[in-house]
Order: structure tokens, then C-alpha cells, then sequence
């Protein structure tokens, strides 16, 4: 969870000559929130809720913002959008473009290869200030959701702010027009503003939760919170001297508690954000009117000015700092070199603001004609957007090879010679022959670029149930569509992994195969766990109960179940189980799931879950094309066995089969990444689908062995 916000200077109310007064206490708010984040995204131990300075700085910008809108048309009966948009251009643009442009030449420096088309793209989406939108897309994908954070990923916010300035100058105009009591109609509509969005927050956050945090319509309550403040801030100026006092110490106190309490699975932007959020806006109210005896004391002293003033370019700048080091590194950043970061950033942004904001922002180099602004600020946003983008083709291009591709049959026949002698050994000695050091193949399938879309179909076929979506209700039906015998795959996305392999023989011997999966459902029939949101998924149980019914109808003759392990669950209390506790819940549900499988077919098989790796392979290989063995995974942390052990026990006491396929992915040790010239994962936990296709003769025998059902070999010219 990321922040950004709008660094305007801290200006509201009027002072006598008419102008707007600085506010030191809102300075001060925007220091002590910059600094909740920067010690949030360093990992710093005791600020688990660092990253609601986001909503604080929403409240902030949405009283500023408005306030600025009021003076303006009650000065002049009008708001010249041109004069708007260019003065947010001026004190906004040149500290991000810079930020951006650094980035991108750090990514270009720093950044494994395979990261650069990632990150190009999300530079161009911030230069065009859609990079919230962009980031809900990615964060929707269940495959792309786990991979390396962006450098850039906190302009998201910066995203919501320059949609929110977009439209709500033009609302504010259209609201506006004709009114008698201006400030009274335009808070009525703030007020339905940020009724329906926070309603819609609510509703959202728990059904698709990336789009509930990073879009403008469920954050604009926040925005809408500050703005209504600045429509109602003459009142405000007239209350006691001692509620205002109380407002601005309680206001403080909840911004600092909240920081230092609230968890980062919170459900944002839904009820847990109230408590930063009124927070703020009981600061800001109680700022309203000035006593010596207000948080103003504490706010408006140095180390709080400095902080804030320059917050702005410190938030820029905190993030791609902490960022590509920890990718360039490779392994978890020390707390120390954390704290040198999150300090390096400082100075950075002092830097920033005192030569490169301040200046630009009264116009020098720029000037501050409107029009001649803007047309700046386009071309700027077009060039660092199309120099990205450039740098995307470029690297996505190298990257691939002019290799002839082998069918799915040589594959499987290539990768057969290599696990038969490596499985004789195993046999032999107990153990797994040592990984050798080798290049990454220059015929590597598939290519790194590939990797990541290299899925079974059934998720293009949207036959793949989503985490947050509801259950499909495709017919999910291949292999031989026509055929009267059926065999059903059914659990979570590591059982989607073995669906190359099953449609592979389901053609080759004429069977209809029935894919049901589900990203992060488990086939035990267990309550699944959302940790981003601390909830149960209720998509989960009418998937699972709905997928259970429909292979029961189809009365399959063989029936493959797998589940990836370390999935969290809950008891009736909806508090997480560990340990033994979990491990019973995983078994009596699995025992409920496989008594209705046995109402459908009398050959179940449970396939055991595929050892995991602990880095990203392709961005790993992309870092150490010389030698892949650097990208291995030590065989205990590939392989659980406590796992490996819960998942036999069940199958014996199940009377079902068992398949563990950690030999035919990890014959040796460490578990490497890439056989012969097969890249084995798409990501950490995940096979290719390339990889999966060439187990197919594996998985044929496996079956035929569990089952006693004689399956012939896939043919040449069997596919995926």
C-alpha cells in the first residue's frame, strides 16, 4: 500500500487582506504523515500502519483543493479551468518527471532485464496519470499479484489525485451555477459524494479488493471528508476555543494511533480508514480556530516544517530508493540498510524541492502562461511515455530467440530422457545427484518474456475462477468434447498447473476433461482465508460446492485433485489456524470434499503439490543468464515435508491414491529452475505451461499405475 498526494501549500482560510493564510498545522500534518509512510515502507518495527499517511494526504489535498475552488469563484464569480490545471502542472510535474526519468535510467542500470517491460510500462502509465488503473489490472491477476514490486508503484495515488482534479472543478462549476447559498449546495453534494463513495468502498473492498483500493470512486469519500471542511470553514473558525483544542489533540492522536496500529490486511478504504481519515479531519477542523494550547505547538516545530515542506518530493523519491536496491540485491534488505534508504531520501528530496519544485512552480524556465504550461506539461508526459515504452520494445525484443520450436511430444520425450537416468539414481542412493552449473539456454521454452503468459488455457477460457470473481460458469470442457467418458481436474491454481498435461491424454484417449479450478481455493472443503482483507472468501464455498456438483453429474472415470499448501484457514471464531490445528481442519476437510468425489468415481487421485521456488525464475535468469544454478531452490525450503507427510496420511486414510511429483520437478538438488532447455516456473509457485506439457508421459504412467487403466503414450502430434 502506497501514498502520494497533492503538495499544495498549506493554505486555507482567509486573512484579512484577503488572501489565504498559512496553516502551520497542516504542514505539520503532512510531515508527520510523510513520515509514518517512509518508516512503514522501510519495515521499521512498530509502524504496521504507516501507509494511512495516503489517507490523510486525501483529506489534506480535498480541503485545499476545494478551498482554493471557494475563493476563486466567490472572489471572481467564475474558476478559469486553464489557470487551474496549469498552476497543479507547475507543482506537480517537474519533481515527478524527474522521479520518473531517474527511475527508468536506474531500472534500465539496476533492474534484471525481464523486469524492464514491467516497469517501462508503469512509468508511461504514471507519466499519463493512470497508473492507479494500471495497477489494479495487475493487482486483479492472481499470477501477476505476487510478483516484485514496481519502483514506481506509489504514484498510483498521484493517479487518483489528477483524476480527482480533473472532474471535480468541472462538478464543483455545474453544482455551482445559479446558487443562492453556495456553500450550502456544494456541501450537499460533497456530502452525497462521499456517502455513495464510501458505500461503495465498503461494498467493493471485499469482492475485488485492488480496484476497492486504488480507484478514484472509493477513494473520493477521503477527497470529499477534507473538501466539505473547506465548505463549511467560516463556521469552523467560530467554535470554543476548548473544542477546537480537543478537536485538533483528538484528531493528531487517532492520525499517530492509526499509524502505529493498524494492520496493513485492514480491508482499505473501508471502515478502518475512518480512524486516520476524521482524524485529519478533526486536526483541520481544530485548526480552524488558533490557540496556543492546539497540536499547532508540536506541529509547527522544526523537525514537522521541514518534513512537511518538503514532503511532497520525499514521497517521490522514498520509494524507487528502497526499491531497486532490494531487486539489484536479490535477497531481503537488512533494517540497516533500510533506515540508510529511507534516510538517502532525504536529502534527495530536499534537493528536489529546493532547486527543482520551487522554482518551476513560480514559473522560472516554464514562465506561468497557462497555455504554454500545459502544452509543456503534455509533451512532457508524451516524451517520458514514449522513451519507456521504446525502452519495453527494445528489451522485449532482444530477448527473444530464433530457436525452431519442438512439438509438445518431443518436449515430453526430451525431458523423459533427462528425468529417467536422474530417477534410477534417485532410486539407487535415496538421494538426489547434485545441480550442475550451466548457462541459461539460448533455446530456453519458454522464452523469459513469454514465461509469465505461458498458462494454461482455461484462464483465457476464463474457465479459471479469479480470486476475487465469482464462480464460472463456462462449461469448461476439453480434451475430446465429444466423447462419453469424462475425467475432471479439480482444486486450486497449482491443480490448474497439470491441466497441459491431462488435456494432452484426455485427446490422446478420447476423453471429455473437465477443468474446475480456482486461484486460492483449496479443494478441502475448509473456509478460504483472504489475508489482504481478513475475511472469509465467500466466492471460495459456492465455487468449490458448486464445482463438486457439477463432477458429480458428470460421473468422471478418473477424478485428479490437487491444492497448494499453506493456504490460511479459519475455525468457526474466524481465527486463523496453525500448526496441528490446521493441519486437522485441511484433513477433515479434504475427507468431506473426497466422500462426495466417491458418489462420482471410484478412481480418485490426490497429485501432492509441486515444489515451490523462493525466487522469481524468470526475473532471476533474467539477472544470471551465465549460470542458472545461482536461481535454485535449496531442497528444504522447495519441499515441505510436514506437508508432504499430511498429504500421504490423508490419501491413506482416504483410501485414494497418491502422486507426489517432486522427482519428475526436482530431481536434484537444489531444485533448479530450468531442465534441459524447459523453463519449469512462470513464477515462485506456479509450472509453465510448456513445462507441465512435457510431464504428460509422467503423468500417463502415474495414472495408469494408480488406476490400473492401461493409457497409451501421447502421439507426435499431441498438444496442449
Amino acid at each position: 500500500m502506497k501514498l502520494q498526494y497533492l503538495f499544495l501549500m498549506a493554505s486555507t482560510g482567509v486573512s484579512k487582506k484577503g488572501k489565504p493564510s498559512f496553516r502551520a498545522d497542516i504542514e505539520g500534518l503532512r510531515g508527520i504523515a510523510v513520515l509514518l509512510v517512509l518508516l512503514f515502507h522501510a519495515s521499521i518495527p512498530g509502524f504496521n500502519g504507516g501507509f494511512v499517511g495516503v489517507d490523510v494526504f486525501f483529506v489534506i489535498s480535498g480541503y485545499l483543493i476545494t478551498g482554493m475552488l471557494f475563493r476563486e469563484y466567490e472572489t471572481t464569480g467564475k474558476i478559469s479551468l486553464r489557470n487551474f490545471y496549469a498552476r497543479r502542472v507547475r507543482r506537480l510535474l517537474p519533481a515527478s518527471a524527474l522521479v520518473l526519468v531517474v527511475t527508468l535510467i536506474a531500472s534500465i542500470i539496476f533492474l534484471p532485464p525481464i523486469s524492464l517491460p514491467s516497469v517501462a510500462i508503469d512509468i508511461s502509465a504514471a507519466a499519463l496519470y493512470v497508473s492507479n488503473i494500471v495497477f489494479a489490472f495487475r493487482a486483479t491477476d492472481y499470477f501477476a499479484a505476487g510478483s516484485a514490486p514496481s519502483p514506481i508503484l506509489h504514484f498510483w495515488s498521484l493517479g487518483v489525485e489528477e483524476q480527482f482534479y480533473l472532474f471535480w472543478p468541472a462538478i464543483f462549476l455545474l453544482v455551482a451555477y445559479g446558487a443562492r447559498k453556495l456553500r450550502v449546495r456544494i456541501g450537499i453534494a460533497i456530502a452525497v459524494i462521499g456517502v455513495l463513495s464510501f458505500a461503495f468502498a465498503t461494498y467493493l473492498v471485499t469482492r475485488a479488493g485492488p480496484w476497492a483500493f486504488f480507484s478514484l470512486p472509493t477513494r473520493a469519500w477521503e477527497l470529499a471528508l477534507g473538501a466539505i471542511l473547506a465548505a463549511f470553514g467560516a463556521k469552523l473558525s467560530k467554535m470554543p476555543h476548548w473544542l477546537a483544542i480537543c478537536l485538533g489533540w483528538l484528531g493528531l492522536s487517532a492520525v499517530i494511533y492509526s499509524g502505529l496500529v493498524i494492520k496493513a490486511t485492514a480491508p482499505f478504504p473501508a471502515w478502518p480508514a475512518l480512524a486516520p481519515t476524521v482524524g485529519a479531519a478533526f486536526l483541520i477542523a481544530g485548526g480552524s480556530r488558533v490557540s496556543k494550547f492546539s497540536p499547532v505547538a508540536f506541529l509547527g516545530t522544526a523537525l514537522p516544517q521541514f518534513l512537511g515542506r518538503i514532503s511532497y518530493s520525499l514521497y517521490l523519491w522514498h520509494w524507487p530508493l528502497l526499491v531497486i536496491p532490494l531487486a539489484w540485491k536479490g535477497l531481503p534488505l537488512t533494517i540497516y540498510e533500510r533506515i540508510g534508504l529511507a534516510l538517502l531520501a532525504i536529502p534527495f528530496a530536499y534537493a528536489t524541492q529546493r532547486w527543482v519544485e520551487d522554482p518551476l512552480r513560480h514559473g522560472r524556465f516554464i514562465g506561468t502562461l497557462p497555455r504554454k504550461n500545459l502544452l509543456t506539461a503534455g509533451a512532457m508526459a508524451l516524451v517520458i511515455a514514449a522513451a519507456s515504452l521504446g525502452t519495453d520494445y527494445i528489451v522485449t525484443n532482444s530477448a527473444h530467440y530464433n530457436a525452431k520450436p519442438l512439438t509438445a511430444a518431443q518436449k515430453s520425450a526430451e525431458l523423459e530422457a533427462l528425468l529417467k537416468p536422474l530417477a534410477e539414481t534417485n532410486k539407487s542412493s535415496n538421494s538426489r545427484p547434485d545441480t550442475l552449473a550451466s548457462p541459461v539456454p539460448t533455446n530456453l521454452e519458454p522464452g523469459l518474456i513469454e514465461a509469465k503468459g505461458d498458462r494454461p488455457i482455461t484462464y483465457t477460457d476464463r474457465c479459471h475462477t479469479q480470486l476475487n470473481l465469482s464462480p464460472s460458469t463456462m462449461p469448461c470442457i476439453y480434451g475430446d468434447t465429444t466423447s462419453t467418458i469424462t475425467i475432471a481436474l479439480f482444486g486450486d491454481s497449482h491443480a490448474l498447473s497439470w491441466f497441459p498435461a491431462m488435456n494432452i491424454l484426455a485427446k490422446k484417449n478420447g476423453w471429455r476433461l473437465l477443468s474446475l479450478t480456482m486461484s486460492a481455493c483449496s479443494p478441502s472443503d475448509i473456509p478460504g482465508w483472504n489475508s489482504s482483507n481478513n475475511s472469509v472468501m465467500k466466492n471460495c464455498t459456492l465455487w468449490r460446492a458448486d464445482a463438486l456438483k457439477r463432477i458429480v453429474a458428470a460421473k468422471p472415470l478418473v477424478v485428479l485433485v490437487s491444492g497448494t499448501r499453506g493456504f490460511e484457514t479459519v475455525n468457526a471464531q474466524n481465527k486463523v489456524l496453525v500448526g496441528d490445528a490446521k493441519y486437522a481442519a485441511w484433513s477433515a476437510g479434504m475427507q468431506r470434499s473426497i466422500d462426495q468425489l466417491k458418489l462420482a468415481s471410484q478412481h480418485i487421485i490426490y497429485i501432492g503439490d509441486a515444489p515451490i521456488s523462493t525466487v522469481d525464475p524468470p526475473v532471476c535468469l533474467s539477472a544470471h543468464p551465465k549460470n542458472a544454478l545461482d536461481c535454485a531452490t535449496p531442497l528444504a525450503k522447495a519441499i515441505d515435508n510436514n506437508w508432504l507427510a499430511q498429504e500421504t496420511a490423508m490419501t491413506i486414510k482416504e483410501g485414494i491414491a497418491f502422486i507426489d511429483p517432486g522427482l519428475w520437478i526436482c530431481p536434484t538438488s537444489p531444485c533448479p529452475v530450468v531442465l534441459g532447455n524447459l523453463l519449469i516456473y512462470m513464477d515462485g509457485g506456479h509450472l509453465t505451461a510448456t513445462f507441465a506439457a512435457a510431464l504428460a508421459s509422467r503423468l500417463r504412467k502415474a495414472i495408469s499405475i494408480a488406476t490400473g487403466i492401461p493409457l497409451p503414450s501421447p502421439s507426435p502430434t499431441s498438444t496442449p
